[in-house]
């Protein structure tokens, strides 16, 4: 899923040997799965598996390897290199400035690259490409760029009457970059979203989340029709959290500075996006990392959006327990035995974590909650080295740094099989990126970072 990861640590360890420290209708009452499956143990070595290339003097930013089709898109500080799948040669790339945010989003046989200059000195410039052959379909700039699967989002902003912005936005269809609107709308998008891959623009539903000006100097929520640009009338308070439109629901989520022991409460809000009344209120809570504190998100990360799948997120219940949760109903579809905190997901599966920093990893059913299996803690440190996860395909993919010693922290990649929890790889190098067939690993080799490509 979409975990961006600070690889900015793996750039200052470079010259470093390593661095130191519900299957039921949603309408239905709760269900508490009850499972006794054992932990998974591992005795037989996992098979060694030569790479089918590399390439060197490879240096990541914050963004993932992705494969589309026959091309391998790696990100570089200062450009995008698309590599043949099987060969590893180059096949096109594109200078970028390298600097404050350099990233990309795929749609189909798209690719946007979006480009910040240094020092925010300017907008953000950037371009619609053909992954298969690097021709360029459209560019352009704007103050705020927002990337969806059928359209780029494009905001030019000005300061208002206080330190609040207000911004025109216009949708332009991604494919050619034409308007579809006559005239832009008053606000921002939210690109907040559930269960989004790694590197894949959002969903673009009827109905997004948008920021709209309120005086003197605040904004509020509302939604934004897509297909019209017509503002609806729903207006919610700005909260600490993530907005987003479910069906033509606004939903609007907030959370409490909880320490110690017990609950993280998140508060859950959901408005009717035309009438703009009250459609539910709840209470969930966000998990905690192993010192005791809130992680503060109901994904792996701030800024994550959503763990889960449609229109389900993981939360966490007062206990400590994992939950299901339909933010179309407001319900819990079920809450698991596993006790932790949800990192990853898709339509087929939910990671869990013992902690939300590190700990065992248990994997269990999407639709039911039952576990499928658990693994020991494979010794991942937390912060500042956040774990990197991909549940897909038929295996799950976790990458981190795992304290040897007091003081040394190298990366390990595991692979382990969805069915039976068993692991199948590991390397000793960070994760760059991982599919159904394939896995992007990175390892410093005399002071040069080599990208390997394994699938």
């Amino acid at each position: 899923m979409r975990k961006l990861i600070a690889v900015g640590v793996v750039a200052v360890c470079l010259a470093l040997t390593a661095c130191g420290a519900g299957s039921g209708d949603p309408e239905s009452p709760v269900t508490t799965m009850q499972t006794t499956s054992a932990p998974v143990t591992t005795t037989a070595e996992p098979a060694k598996s030569p790479a089918a290339w590399s390439v060197s003097d490879y240096s990541s930013d914050s963004s993932m390897v992705a494969v589309v089709g026959d091309v391998v898109l790696t990100p570089r500080e200062t450009a995008m290199v698309a590599l043949n799948r099987k060969s590893g040669k180059e096949l096109w790339h594109r200078e970028r400035s390298g600097g404050d945010y350099n990233t990309y989003w795929i749609s189909g046989p798209l690719v946007v690259l979006v480009d910040k200059p240094q020092n925010n000195s300017g907008p953000y410039l950037f371009e619609v490409i053909d992954i298969a052959s690097g021709s360029t379909r459209w560019q352009a700039s704007a103050d705020e760029v927002s990337v969806f699967d059928k359209a780029v989002y494009t905001s030019d902003c000005q300061q208002a009457s206080g330190r609040k912005e207000k911004c025109a936005t216009m949708r332009r269809d991604l494919r050619d970059g034409k308007s579809t609107w006559t005239a832009p709308a008053t606000g921002k998008v939210s690109e907040a979203e559930i269960g989004l891959g790694s590197q894949q623009a959002t969903i673009e539903r009827p109905y997004v989340a948008f920021s709209v000006p309120s005086p003197p100097s605040d904004i509020q929520w509302a939604l934004l029709e897509t297909a019209t640009g017509t503002v609806l009338p729903v207006r919610a308070k700005n909260r600490a959290w993530y907005e987003i439109a479910v069906e033509n629901s606004l939903i609007v989520t907030d959370n409490s500075d909880v320490r110690g022991e017990g609950a993280c409460p998140v508060s859950v809000e959901a408005f009717d996006g035309h009438s703009g009344t009250t459609k539910y209120s709840t209470t969930v809570n966000s998990g905690r990392r192993k010192d005791g504190e809130c992680e503060h998100s109901l994904g792996p990360t701030p800024g994550d959006g959503f763990t889960g799948s449609g229109s389900r997120v993981a939360a966490v219940s007062d206990d400590g327990s994992v939950q299901l949760l339909d933010l179309v109903t407001g319900n819990v579809v079920w809450t698991s035995e596993i006790k932790g905190t949800a990192l990853d997901a898709d339509d087929r599966s939910l990671l869990i974590s013992e902690h939300a920093d590190q700990g065992s990893l248990t994997l269990v059913d999407m639709t039911t909650g039952q576990r499928k299996w658990t693994v020991a803690d494979p010794g991942f440190i937390g912060y500042p080295s956040e774990r990197t996860t991909f549940v897909v395909g038929d295996r799950v993919v976790v990458g981190g740094r795992v304290l040897v010693g007091e003081y040394s922290a190298p990366p390990v990649t595991l692979v382990y099989d969805r069915e039976t929890g068993r692991e199948l790889s590991r390397y000793d190098a960070d994760l760059a990126g991982a599919g159904a067939d394939w896995v992007a690993i990175g390892r410093s080799v005399a002071e040069k970072y080599v990208l390997e490509f394994h699938g």
